[in-house]
């Protein structure tokens, strides 16, 4: 409707224009036949004189136009002395919109780089992950295997092209002390699919996959400037991965690190047993859609290949499905939710900085009525006020988006330094000129938004009687009541927003509190966390004698710990507790275990411990014992389980002599393990989780994982550290020392999304809450100061100064507790938004709910009652002599 009106406004301007011109030639025309010209002389003469309608046209659009721009310089000039001559209401008001603007700029920022923008990889909006779905692991997504690949790239026709990956960790030597380095295996197609080319050398193709001597590798650039120092020469150099030689081939471009933090990739050569397995969900993978086509009909592809994979391999069970996600949603996870949080929360901010301004506007408008009345009177339409009043607060937002930049450019940088380390897509969040493209239509924005009603109300004013008021003040009275009335609707719209924010704050807040006092079943103080990479052991020959090495080095190591002064208990496991990650065994068979339905599948987590790891954790066993060194290998097969597994598979903690088998023999047969105890149960994974079905084997029975030591000590844990790492290279000089930390810094890096949210939005919570009093305090001053006269009659007829400073808070409580009551309502219906991100709290606690409405009126009390004193001290008869 908006074009419509837009081209009814110029046809009608043209038509005046044609009008205009025609009158002035028919005029002409007549002045030459009256001199004696005939008609058609007269209008041929006139013709040339005008030199035709369109010269004449073009000339007067420009005048207009001229009139146009000079009249808006001069608005601007205007507008500017008006601001350099009130030096304390512009300072104020850019600062409340530089806070608005810069919050909304930076968290902006952040969201276009880690949301909005484009991954940096060749058509990557057609980019998706192919994940598959197994009724043996029913909670989360698999990858995919090598028979699943083989199968795709073939029959998918939705298809460009599909990759395969997957991503580990190497010891690197050779190049000065070891080091892990986290490297990605990729089939031949992955660099081509992602459009990468190489800073130097070359990439991977199919053919490096198939050479069995002189492993090739590509380095990533960071890689290649701090560990060969940018030498151009670094092609054909070897270096050592695990103890095996890897060539350099080529290096990667600067900032190419897909997937995560990669910094080498290495031809993946699948054995023999790896490409026939169907229960190999090992491989990541990354396909591009053909251009024009949909995710629907791609996954209606894929479906077909998951039920003839079923046919193939029954073993998969008929739950086995394939999913499809775009490359952006994989990579963001979690997150996209708590940005476009506090995306919400920074818009929230700046509307109340808007109504806050308005009202400041508002309340400065209504000294400035004489001066509208006589510009009106002299001439001026309401267009011309209406634009003065625009330009004036546009002026204004354009100022406090100047320092709303500066505030943005610094957030942004404060943002990057206190994120988490897991933060999506963290080293591309920069400084770039959509920040400043977007704070200055933020700016004008706001500018209209806050300025509009002011200038509306300024250009529809009457002349005769703004200028009638001078005489007598009753006659504004009623657009006094207006004013008041639109006043009071701001300030309820601002205490609103700040109450929405105070209680996403208050709920936010509480998650963190409750998480970081969540017990975690185990003994968190004084305890030292580190992690001893292990090369992967791939080949059936010699899992056996990696086995036999790794445990010997165990025992090895837990014996020199536990001599060094200060260390009081050390245990292993096979990998970190509440590190993030879990190893899940499916397809368990449970001697005498509740029935379950034929489509269900028995699964549970399972770690290797080392003897003594429930006693130094602080474990209770609750049934039976704990692993000895007598449970060796070649013993008798022991088990460990946690009460939720024994509850969940027998129904009962009795479950000592009961049998688990989770292998087989050389032979096909089944091995059987013996439940020698039963424990508590502890968080394994995250402080978030709650507890899931768990067992424990004995690191000394067998395991070919990681190495995770626990050092209990008497004194400072992180006073040891250094310590404990010397003896490790003592023992083992190749062997690199990784995640060396405290078990309760490993609990506060676990909630550092937790921290960042409760930060940020205790800092929008706070300046909306400021902003909001600001306003309430502004509207009632304005009130008091056009009630002397009123007050000073009350006064003057009895009433006392208790009676009016009542009266004064009163009627500025009512916009407040409207507020609450809107802010309340929408609070509840918000509430469903952030539930996923609480914990341990409801959206609707009534408790915080209470706390935040005696909150906000107590303290709006408080702004109430500086104008409330003011007017109690008003002198009835100075009053009545007012005006």
């Amino acid at each position: 409707m908006h074009w419509l009106r837009r081209l009814f406004r110029k046809e009608q301007s043209e038509k005046q224009l044609d009008a205009e011109l025609r009158f002035h030639l028919e005029r002409q025309i007549s002045d030459y036949v009256a001199g004696g010209m005939t008609p058609s002389e007269a209008r041929r003469r006139a013709h040339l004189d005008f030199g035709g309608l369109e010269p004449i046209k073009q000339q007067t659009r420009e005048s207009r136009r001229g009139n146009f721009f000079e009249t808006l310089f001069q608005d601007l000039r205007y507008a500017t002395r008006l601001l350099r001559k009130n030096p304390g209401f512009t300072v104020a008001a850019a600062v409340t919109l530089a806070l608005g603007i810069g919050a909304n700029t930076a968290i902006f920022s952040i969201v276009n780089a880690v949301i909005l923008r484009p991954l940096p990889y060749k058509d990557s909006a057609r980019i998706v992950q192919i994940s598959a779905h197994s009724a043996m692991y029913p909670t989360f997504s698999l990858g995919i295997s090598w028979i699943n690949l083989r199968q795709i790239r073939p029959q998918v026709s939705s298809l460009e092209q599909i990759s395969a990956y997957y991503q580990n960790e190497k010891t690197l030597t050779g190049t000065g002390q070891p080091s892990v380095l986290s490297v990605a295996f990729v089939t031949d197609g992955f660099f081509g699919e992602l459009g990468v080319t190489p800073e130097l050398g070359r990439l991977l193709t199919e053919q490096d996959a198939k050479l069995d001597t002189n492993h090739v590798a590509v380095i990533s650039h960071e890689l290649w400037r701090d560990r060969f120092g940018d030498d151009p020469a670094v092609l054909g150099r070897t270096f050592i991965l695990d103890k095996q030689p890897y060539v350099v081939v080529g290096v990667a471009p600067p900032g190419f690190s897909f997937p995560s933090q990669v910094q080498a990739w290495l031809p993946l050569a699948p054995s023999a047993e790896e490409q026939a397995e169907p229960e190999y969900f090992m491989l990541n993978d990354i396909a591009t859609l053909r251009r024009g086509e949909t995710i629907e009909k791609l996954n209606a592809q894929l479906d077909v290949v998951a039920q003839q994979t079923i046919k193939e391999y029954p073993v998969l069970s008929a739950g086995f499905r394939f999913s499809t996600t775009p490359l952006l949603t994989e990579r963001l996870g979690n997150s996209r939710d708590a940005f476009l949080i506090l995306l919400a929360a920074s818009a929230f901010v700046l509307l109340i900085a808007c109504a806050n301004l308005a009202s400041l506007l508002l309340a400065r408008g209504s000294g400035r009525q004489r001066e509208m009345a006589l510009r009106a009177a002299l001439g001026a339409s309401r267009g011309r006020l209406l634009r003065q009043g625009l330009v004036e607060s546009c002026l204004l937002a354009l100022l406090g988006g100047g320092l709303g930049v500066a505030l943005a450019t610094g957030g942004v940088q404060l943002f990057r330094q206190i994120a988490p380390a897991g933060t999506p897509r963290l080293n591309e969040i920069s400084l770039d000129s959509t920040l400043l493209w977007f704070s200055l239509l933020t700016s004008l924005l706001a500018g209209i938004l806050f300025g509009i009603v002011p200038a509306r109300r300024a250009a529809r004013l009457d002349p005769n009687e703004a200028l009638k008021e001078s005489t007598g003040p009753s006659l504004g009275a009623a657009r006094s009541t207006r004013q008041s009335r639109l006043g009071h609707a701001l300030v309820s719209l601002e205490v609103a927003l700040a109450f929405i924010l105070i209680i996403g704050c208050v709920l936010m807040n509480l998650t963190l509190s409750r998480l970081l006092r969540e017990n975690p079943g185990f003994r968190t103080d004084h305890l030292l966390a580190l992690d001893l990479p292990q090369p992967r052991i791939t080949s059936a020959a010699d899992i056996e004698s990696a086995i036999k090495r790794q445990i010997n080095q165990v025992q090895e190591l837990v014996q020199k710990i536990r001599q060094i002064p200060g260390v009081a208990s050390v245990t292993v496991s096979d990998h970190g507790v509440l590190s993030g990650m879990m190893m899940m065994q499916a397809n368990l068979l449970v001697d005498g275990a509740i029935p379950l339905s034929s489509k269900e599948s028995r699964s549970a987590n399972a770690r290797y411990i080392y003897p003594g790891y429930f006693q130094m954790l602080g474990i209770p066993v609750l049934r039976g014992r704990e692993f000895t060194d007598r449970d060796v290998r070649g013993g008798q097969r022991a088990v460990a389980v946690n009460a939720a597994m024994a509850r969940e598979y027998w129904g009962t903690l009795d479950v000592l002599g009961r049998r688990i088998s989770m292998s087989t023999d050389d032979k096909g047969g089944r091995e059987w393990n013996v439940v020698i105890g039963v424990v508590a149960d502890a968080r394994e994974i995250n402080v978030r989780d709650a507890s899931t079905p768990t067992y424990f084997l004995s690191l000394l029975q067998g395991g070919n994982g990681g190495i995770h030591l626990l050092v209990r000590t008497h004194t400072d844990p992180d006073a040891l550290g250094a310590t404990i790492s010397r003896q490790i290279w003592a023992a083992l000089p190749d062997q690199p020392v990784t995640h060396l930390t405290t078990m309760s810094e490993i609990i506060s890096q676990s909630l550092g999304d937790e921290r960042l949210r409760s930060v940020l939005l205790t800092v929008f919570a706070g300046i909306g809450f400021a902003l909001a009093l600001v306003g309430v305090y502004g509207v009632v001053s304005y009130s008091v100061a056009r009630r002397v006269q009123e007050i000073g009659i009350r006064m003057a007829l009895g009433a006392s100064r208790r009676d009016v400073l009542l009266m004064v808070i009163r009627q500025g409580l009512v916009p407040v507790v409207l507020g609450i009551a809107l802010g309340a309502t929408a609070s509840f219906g918000l509430g469903r938004v952030i539930s996923s991100q609480l914990y341990g709290v409801k959206p609707s606690d009534p408790a915080t709910f209470l706390g935040a409405t005696a909150l906000v009126l107590i303290v709006a009390c408080l702004a109430c009652c500086v104008p409330a004193r003011r007017a109690m001290r008003v002198d009835p008869m100075v009053a009545l002599r007012y005006e």
